[in-house]
């Protein structure tokens, strides 16, 4: 979980939403069991949030979206572009921002270093 902790933080996002901690725990779940963060099966993930947080899918889903709607608003998009190679415009939907930051996660693994070096300014 660090290792995504560490990548939300350098993307500019900040804990203050239930969002971003929703969207830790699915980008724990997709880094977990290694699978291929497809935005079709993101919606799976969900459900299991919502489980484990005590709340429905859709409460979930609207978290996140409230945080992605605030990290968008400050500007944060260019970074996130920065770190994570994404070339499309944005904002960009729920589902494909968890699938970008996944893949990155995924072709990246930590390696017990720190990634400081990805800090955007």
């Amino acid at each position: 979980m660090q290792q995504i902790y560490e990548l939300l933080f350098h993307i500019g996002a900040t804990p203050s939403y239930k969002g971003y901690h929703y969207l830790a725990y699915i980008l724990g779940r997709i880094i977990t069991q290694n699978s291929e963060p497809s935005p079709f099966l993101i919606k799976n993930l969900y459900a299991d949030a919502a489980q484990h947080f005590h709340t429905s899918p859709d409460s979930i889903q609207q978290g996140i979206r409230t945080f992605l709607n605030a990290y968008w608003a400050y500007g944060n998009g260019k970074c996130f572009q920065r770190v994570t190679g994404y070339k499309g415009s944005i904002p960009i939907p729920t589902k494909y921002f968890v699938a970008v930051l996944a893949d990155y996660l995924l072709r990246h693994p930590s390696d017990g270093k720190s990634n400081a070096g990805l800090k955007c300014t």
